[in-house]
């Protein structure tokens, strides 16, 4: 009784029934970091984009890997964390969450900076002739001239830790409220309304008013906020993530809808694979200006949200079995998206300038890549290991 007239932050969260673990939420989120670990590899040889490394050889095919995934592959991210919110919050209070989230996110992100960013950007530099020295040398320049690219200072590949951190706090009041009777009750009407006519198109409709906010009012050139990749429609799809957690009736329209979005997908991917062989993207994209940008960009989002339910019919279809593989995948997740890209950037730096087929070039920093990735990951979890045991033991280990 004395519980009740606490306030709702300090409250614990009610017992809930026994949930079972959504199994094709933690394969989706093994197969997306090694799609964001193909992406990452292949980049250097993207003739449409300038990576951190770039080679002088490009290919075509390769630029359209990166333009097949590159739109979806982070707003999947950033919804499958919206569902983890959900299960994190039925077992904490507000501070708790919160703590969780530092410990989790924001120190990670912090010990990325400063000791994971600084080589990619050396080896950037001292490829292109901007700085001859050691490492040891250049380090305090990481923090002189700005933020990258003009100066050295950046979060490179860990601009996704950052938009979680934020979001994780900033949709925390709208998740509480969802966990509530009238949220429940919002969400049901949420769930049926998609299941009409337009069916999850409807939550397309949201995305396309943060797309167009941050385009129009903010304009590309603020890469914190807007850019090709579309980290300005995240925080809708983290939203959804935990939709999708806390109301079965979404998933049940996922499971009958997601054929249709899959079309729908493949049709937008491929305009936008065919604009980007042409040249018309992104080295001529429409200002904000141009009525056109409305009806690129409304294009861009829908395939990235059809993409999106796609792939969660698909997984929630065909990936429901526990296995071994999939074990070691959760207790990597975060240590490979720490530590795969700065491998791919040092290999990168070398095998660029190597004088042979682009072909080769790809194959072998895809494969140097994901040696140098795993070796660094076994590498972490036996240190953690060995901690742990002499944290059990209360002695070292032999």
């Amino acid at each position: 009784m004395i519980e009740s007239y606490q306030p709702a932050a300090l409250r614990r969260p009610p017992e809930f029934a026994a949930v079972t673990r959504l199994v094709y939420v933690d394969w989706l989120r093994v197969l997306a970091l090694l799609g964001v670990f193909v992406i990452h590899a292949v980049s250097p040889f993207n003739p449409w984009d300038h990576w951190h490394i770039r080679s002088p050889e490009r290919s075509r095919l390769l630029g359209a890997v990166v333009v097949l995934m590159a739109p979806w592959i982070m707003p999947l991210f950033m919804m499958l964390a919206g569902t983890s919110a959900w299960y994190s919050l039925r077992r904490r209070v507000n501070a708790e969450y919160v703590r969780d989230r530092v410990t989790r996110i924001l120190i990670p992100l912090i010990i990325g900076i400063l000791v994971l960013v600084p080589p990619q950007v050396y080896a950037e530099r001292r490829l292109y002739g901007q700085f001859s020295g050691s490492f040891i040398e250049f380090y305090p320049h990481f923090f002189e001239g700005g933020i990258y690219p003009v100066g050295n200072f950046s979060w490179h590949h860990l601009w996704f830790l950052g938009y979680l951190f934020a979001y994780s706090l900033l949709a925390l009041p709208l998740f509480r409220f969802w966990q509530g009777e009238r949220g429940q009750r919002q969400l049901q009407w949420l769930a049926r309304i998609s299941g009409g006519p337009m069916g999850l198109l409807w939550l397309a409709i949201p995305i396309l008013l943060e797309r167009y906010f941050f385009w129009f009012a903010l304009g590309r050139r603020n890469l914190l906020l807007s850019d090709w990749s579309g980290r300005s429609i995240l925080f809708v799809l983290y939203a959804y993530g935990f939709v999708l957690a806390a109301e079965p009736g979404f998933g049940r329209n996922v499971d009958r809808q997601w054929r249709r979005f899959l079309a729908l997908g493949v049709a937008g991917i491929s305009g936008l694979i065919a604009l980007a062989w042409i040249g018309a993207i992104p080295s001529r994209l429409p200002p904000a200006s141009e009525w056109w940008a409305l009806a690129f960009w409304t294009v861009y989002a829908v395939g990235a949200w059809s993409w999106v339910v796609a792939v969660l019919g698909l997984g929630r279809r065909y990936l429901n079995r526990e296995n071994a593989a999939l074990e070691r995948g959760r207790r990597a997740g975060l240590a490979w998206y720490l530590v795969h890209q700065p491998v791919i950037v040092l290999l990168a730096a070398s095998v660029v300038t190597w004088r042979t087929g682009v072909g080769v070039k790809a194959l072998a920093l895809l494969l140097l890549s994901l040696i140098g990735t795993v070796f660094l990951i076994a590498l972490v979890q036996m240190a953690k290991a060995l901690r742990s045991r002499r944290n059990t033991t209360g002695a070292p280990v032999t």
